[in-house]
């Protein structure tokens, strides 16, 4: 395996273990980078998405989300750091070597996902204040993001510090010009206008943000400082709580402001909202932090493209031989990123919803089976290599358990349970089918391992006689 990060200042790491000298991110920059990846041009949508519930319920959603959320986020946290690799590869124990590729590959598609709904929001953002075609910036933003990617997750995590400050400024900015200009009426906002449906919104919190995240966390985590033997308490829970605290405080704050926006506006999209009637300096004000907004947001779009390759490596990395490996992950970083793009231009921000909802149906029980197989399998007292040897049996390449616990959770997340809709009114079908999914997991392996227990008894009992 390579010890290495990078040559010539690109990221040729790929997905091996990452070694000891470029573990350096502490629980401060770990919350900062989460922060910057999870304010994304797209995070104001959940407050359009939530508009009927009123202010108030959605801050309450979103604050059950982190609770049901951050403890899954956390334990992928102590993975990357325990060990260094992406959470794709502790799949290949859970599911099996090939099946583990197979999910690979769908969850590289799931993230192109991410980058075109990013990618099309942030140029119709740019475009709107330039009143140019949205065309050209989906293609400057993808030519900026690929370039990030290709310098990988230590120039990112500086990228996101530095740009922390152009984001909090500009959203600060366009926030006091929509009270402003707009006068929001902030008494009828808070209240819901219908009946609030609390599964379904917890639900899409998760699947937006929190759960959405948890199996990428272990990708940037595998760069912080190993796990001590005897580590304080308080240094652990800051590693632990830094991802998802990172994650949530975008989500509560831009999501406030799209339902805001949504409701003095008709646009959720408070950096695409014109500012009619302003002229001079605060005209020029508007113009520059819209740009900002735009253009300290670009960064987010490169925590799903860097996941993206890290999961395409995961399932084509042996079709490389050790001469063209250094090249694997540049050539798929160009190549997801201009497919990304082409799916902003084809117009993937008309089925965000759905495709918000299918994509949480997917990650959300292979979350849980991998959490439960690194607690019940000791993972966590394995050795990197363990899981890059290629097994030349079917049991090491689809493991029943794993696969059988996933598919029963997508399937449980995503067909009508119409005697259950009185507990889904509370509690996300997703979470549900999740652990659901995660319990019959549980049930074979065992079923599995006393099987194979059997057959060496018999098979010691033969020696014997």
């Amino acid at each position: 395996m390579d010890t290495s990060v990078s040559d010539h200042g690109i990221e040729t790491i790929g997905v091996d273990p990452i070694p000891g000298p470029s573990r350096i991110i502490d629980p401060w920059k770990m919350m900062v980078f989460w922060s910057m990846a999870s304010a994304s041009a797209l995070t104001p949508l959940i407050g359009y998405l939530l508009y009927p519930l009123g202010l108030i319920d959605m801050l309450i959603a979103i604050s059950i989300a982190f609770l049901i959320g951050f403890v899954p986020v956390g334990i992928f946290s102590e993975m990357g750091r325990i060990i260094p690799v992406p959470a794709m590869i502790i799949s290949r124990k859970t599911l099996g070597y090939a099946s583990s590729s197979v999910m690979s590959l769908i969850f590289t598609f799931v993230n192109l996902g991410w980058f075109g709904l990013n990618d099309i929001t942030g140029g119709l953002i740019l475009a709107s204040v330039t009143s140019s075609s949205p065309m050209i910036w989906i293609l400057f933003m993808a030519i900026v993001q690929i370039m990030l990617v290709l310098f990988g997750a230590r120039y990112l995590e500086k990228f996101y510090r530095y740009t922390a400050i152009l984001l909090v400024f500009s959203y600060g900015v366009l926030t006091y010009l929509l009270f402003k200009v707009y006068h929001p009426d902030m008494p009828a906002i808070l209240h819901p206008s219908t009946a609030v449906n609390w599964g379904s919104a917890i639900g899409l919190v998760l699947a937006f943000s929190i759960l959405a995240w948890a199996y990428k966390v272990s990708t940037i985590s595998r760069f912080a400082r190993k796990r001590e033997a005897r580590e304080p308490a308080l240094k652990r829970s800051g590693f632990f709580l830094a991802p998802s605290i990172g994650i949530i405080i975008p989500v509560y704050v831009m999501g406030s402001l799209g339902l805001i926006s949504e409701a003095a506006t008709r646009n959720w999209n408070l950096a695409a909202v014109r500012f009619s009637g302003l002229g001079g300096i605060d005209g020029l004000v508007a113009i520059i932090a819209s740009i900002g907004a735009s253009l300290a947001i670009i960064h987010t779009n490169s925590m799903n493209l860097y996941p993206a390759t890290a999961d395409l490596l995961s399932a084509i990395e042996g079709l490389f031989n050790k001469r063209m490996k250094k090249f694997a992950q540049p050539i798929s970083t160009v190549m997801l990123g201009t497919l990304g793009a082409v799916l902003a231009y084809a117009g993937i921000l008309n089925y965000a919803s759905g495709f918000l909802n299918l994509s949480g149906s997917i990650i959300f029980p292979f979350t849980f089976v991998i959490i439960a197989d690194w607690f019940i399998m000791n993972r966590h007292s394995a050795i990197s290599a363990d899981f890059y040897s290629i097994p030349k049996n079917s049991l090491g390449n689809a493991n029943l358990a794993g696969i059988s616990g996933l598919i029963i959770g997508v399937i449980l997340n995503l067909i009508r349970l119409n005697p259950l809709n009185s507990l889904f009114l509370y509690v996300p079908q997703d979470i549900f089918g999740s652990l659901a999914g995660t319990a019959v997991f549980i049930l074979v392996l065992k079923a599995v391992q006393k099987m194979q227990a059997a057959k060496e008894e018999n098979k010691s009992d033969t020696v014997a006689e």
